[in-house]
């Protein structure tokens, strides 16, 4: 089946022009329905927030301001994104060109972003966001945590410069975790059509169980070649970056952890390192 529902959270940062990009590569190679969907902060949360350390007056200015700034970048964000469909020769709301291919749609809700993705993408095949760090989105961490956490779906996060095509190469971080077999299954329509597949495990795991993961790719039509390395003291999110870098993949992927059992879930090391900087697309899920 494909994915053949994809979801695009956008804040009205000029960093989702590369998340819509590599979003719709993918809606072109499954005939998919992309629903943008522009994030808005409420002003009460905005309020509740500052009430407590600055004068009502000055609560009551702050949250107009915020307030206006959000009307203003979710228009400009709506215009463009029409822009965009009407250069692509795409029809609005949901309509698509034929019986098959790429239809679109862009929606705009207001409240805490988490809350929204949670809901909004038990619905989705994958979501597509832009990658935390500076340019991420204020609300990064929540809304990650969200999609893969509470809705229980996989997601690819954009770099600030989009790869020359998206289906050049995956390279795929691998220890034989359960996190790992979930983006694994996630990835497939994607890594079927790659170009070329990797797998790296990083360090000691004699139980990873590499050979069973390249037959299983096996069964879907993936051929996979797989190799062990050793950090040599590096990070294990350096040494997985270079290789990315030397085997020219446009995908990387990876299991999204988490190191907390409470509500509010904390990646891990490699896991932070990786989607705080990302230099590739990047598939997690959990």
């Amino acid at each position: 089946m494909g994915l053949r529902a994809l979801l695009l959270p956008v804040t009205g940062h000029h960093a989702d022009d590369v998340a819509l990009r590599i979003a719709f590569e993918i809606a072109q190679a499954f005939d998919s329905h992309l629903s943008a969907l522009c994030l808005r902060p409420d002003p009460v949360d905005i309020a509740r927030y500052v009430a407590d350390w600055t004068a009502p007056v000055m609560t009551g200015e702050l949250v107009a301001a915020v307030e206006h700034e959000a009307a203003a970048a979710a228009a400009d964000a709506g215009a463009a994104f029409d822009a965009w469909r009407k250069g692509h020769g795409l029809p609005p709301d949901r309509q698509r060109a034929g019986p098959d291919g790429v239809s679109v749609s862009w929606a705009e809700r207001t409240g805490m972003p988490g809350a929204i993705l949670r809901d909004a993408a038990r619905f989705a095949d994958l979501v597509v966001m832009r990658g935390l760090g500076p340019n991420g989105p204020v609300d990064g961490d929540a809304m990650l945590e969200a999609v893969l956490f509470d809705a229980g779906r996989p997601v690819l996060l954009s770099p600030m410069e989009p790869p020359a095509g998206l289906f050049e190469g995956a390279l795929i971080a691998w220890a034989g975790g359960r996190e790992e077999v979930r983006a694994i299954a996630s990835a497939l329509p994607l890594l079927a059509r790659m170009k070329q597949v990797a797998i790296r495990t990083i360090g000691a795991h004699d139980d990873a169980h590499t050979e069973e993961l390249i037959a299983y790719l096996g069964y879907h039509g993936i051929a996979a070649t797989a190799a062990q390395m050793q950090p040599n003291g590096k990070p294990v999110s350096e040494t997985l970056l270079t290789e990315a870098k030397a085997l020219g993949a446009s995908l990387l992927v990876m299991g999204g952890y988490h190191h907390s059992r409470t509500r509010e879930a904390v990646f891990g090391g490699t896991t932070r390192q990786i989607i705080s900087h990302v230099e590739l697309p990047v598939l997690l899920a959990h």
